[in-house]
């Protein structure tokens, strides 16, 4: 008998479990509340919490997105060509996935703010408030996403029973904006500045998506009003040291609590791991390389004395490591670099088959390089660069547990410089938010003579997200909003030299206005001089992602973006 039940699951789980199989296995267990059971009490409410706070850790491979998205973009790729070539359909997977994810937060974030009511008389009014206010703001946090890189989509704000999933159209932008902002609105009135524990959403972290929404949908004097509360309310000052916010260690003690929202990893979960130093880490040092900067990245940092590199007087293109500014080591590995990555410390070189490692007691040893000749690896699959944010680590890459920061001060202090500047409202507070980021990183303070130069100031706050923001998720949305992703994505992926003794010009930052204003480098000219990658494209649909084929297949009702059809 025993054997014959055997058969009888292992037929069911070869066919993919047939509809006959689904209806027992899909059966409620008995011995655990099931949803519409569920939230009767505080500890249920917080179980409950705790998935719609799962839910936000949106990851592929361990790896948070968020980290992929400057792959998409002109200032780093990914291993695998993908969505910032700009050839892709309706059935790409990522734009499936980011969309499948927003909805599994707004399904649990609805689950828990309806089924939470039943059981509203065995929690204290401050604590059912304050987890219902948790719960929408993460759901704002997903119509955020869904409303900046789809344009309009449903806007469901309950528990669907099962004939209304099929039947669901897509709300404009406008009333998701709309949405994401009465959400934040009421949540920001019932949590304190401070999160009642790490990893949870507050005031402060409410009020910087309202913010964040603001900036990207050009309502200026929301999104500075917002990131004002911030800086007069919060407490919150900057890390000491820009590169602790990317390491375990550094994050602990979060000096100046300049973290406001992170993703958590814990070894205390063993498969809640982080990779994303894994697939960034070189080859030499036992990563896997599947993340790259470009060029791009590199050249849009300062030189120490403030000057963009076409214009300073003591960058050296032979040298193009030296008198930067300090972001640049923490974010991005040059050749000749000493990096310290999976628990090794070596000499990062895509130029020759052998580098230096230091061993245990302090001496050096010539090894094999992996960097220089792995199929994989950056000088073969990518432009000769490495990724440094998240991967200067003391930590095992393939048991990393350095957390994933989703928002931090520093982005407040540039998204109140960026929406004062662009309604030309130019005072003390907007330069001494934009000097408290440059001094951190050692750069001199805004020159007196563009002080009140709103163009000039556009130029130098645009240069600051870069050099600040890299490889945390921002660079998608603001070349779409500034409306320069048809100049920077149309290129040529462009990286080192191809030879360390044969360097090439400095690039041209003011190919046209356009060019100038926004910082961007061009090449023209040099490509057979220099690492390159594949040949990227341009086409107006891209401002969006396509609304998932997969999604319309099951609902014909959902409208399809422009040039997507």
């Amino acid at each position: 008998m025993k054997k014959k039940i055997l058969y009888i699951t292992a037929f069911c789980l070869a066919l993919n479990l047939l509809p006959g199989c689904k209806e027992y296995l899909s059966e409620a267990p008995l011995d655990a509340p099931a949803t519409g059971e569920f939230f009767n009490n505080e500890t249920e409410m917080n179980g409950g919490l705790n998935a719609v706070y799962k839910s936000v850790y949106w990851n592929t491979g361990n790896t948070a997105y968020q980290s992929m998205m400057d792959g998409w973009t002109d200032i780093a790729l990914m291993r695998a060509v993908d969505l910032g070539e700009g050839n892709f359909d309706t059935f790409n997977g990522q734009a499936a996935s980011i969309w499948r994810l927003a909805y599994t937060t707004i399904q649990r974030a609805n689950t828990m703010i309806e089924g939470m009511e039943k059981g509203k008389d065995k929690v204290t009014p401050a604590n059912f408030n304050r987890m219902q206010a948790e719960a929408r703001v993460l759901r704002a946090w997903a119509y955020h996403y869904l409303a900046f890189m789809y344009g309009g989509a449903p806007l469901i704000t309950k528990p669907l029973t099962p004939g209304e999933f099929y039947t669901q159209v897509r709300a404009p932008k406008e009333d998701l904006i709309k949405f994401i902002y009465d959400e934040l609105d009421a949540a920001s009135q019932v949590l304190a500045w401070a999160p009642t524990q790490r990893g949870r959403v507050s005031k402060t972290v409410a009020l910087g998506i309202k913010a964040r929404t603001a900036l990207y949908n050009g309502e200026y004097a929301r999104a500075a009003e917002s990131a004002k509360l911030i800086m007069d309310n919060a407490g919150l000052g900057l890390n000491p040291r820009f590169q602790d916010l990317f390491t375990k260690a550094g994050q602990e003690p979060n000096a100046g609590k300049e973290i406001m929202w992170e993703i958590l990893y814990s070894n205390a979960d063993a498969p809640n791991q982080n990779w994303v130093p894994l697939g960034s880490i070189s080859r030499a040092a036992g990563g896997q390389s599947g993340r790259f900067p470009q060029q791009r990245l590199v050249d849009m940092f300062e030189a120490r004395d403030g000057k963009r590199i076409d214009e300073s007087a003591i960058y050296d293109r032979n040298n193009p490591r030296l008198n930067r500014d300090r972001r640049l080591k923490y974010t991005v590995a040059m050749p000749g670099d000493t990096i310290s990555m999976n628990l090794n410390t070596l000499v990062y070189d895509v130029y020759k088959n052998t580098t230096s490692f230091r061993n245990a007691d302090g001496t050096w040893t010539t090894k094999a390089n992996a960097d220089f000749d792995n199929a994989f690896g950056p000088a073969k699959s990518g432009v000769g660069l490495l990724h440094a944010k998240y991967t200067q680590t003391n930590e095992n890459a393939f048991a990393a547990y350095v957390n994933f920061v989703l928002m931090r001060y520093a982005e407040v202090l540039l998204m109140y410089a960026e929406a004062k500047i662009e309604q030309n409202q130019i005072d003390a507070t907007v330069i001494q938010a934009i000097n408290t980021v440059r001094r951190r990183a050692g750069q001199p303070a805004v020159e007196t003579a563009i002080q009140t130069d709103q163009n000039e100031l556009r130029q130098l706050i645009r240069r600051e997200r870069v050099a600040e923001l890299a490889m945390e998720g921002f660079r998608w949305f603001d070349i779409r909003r500034w409306g320069i992703a048809e100049v920077v994505m149309p290129q040529q992926v462009i990286g080192i030299p191809k030879t360390p003794t044969t360097v090439p010009p400095i690039p041209n930052f003011k190919l046209t206005p356009v060019h100038d204003l926004n910082n961007i480098p061009n090449y023209a000219g040099q490509e057979a001089l220099r690492f390159t990658r594949e040949q990227r494209f341009w086409y107006p649909k891209l401002q969006l992602l396509p609304v998932p084929q997969a999604e319309r297949d099951l609902n014909p009702d959902l409208s399809q973006n422009p040039g997507w059809q």
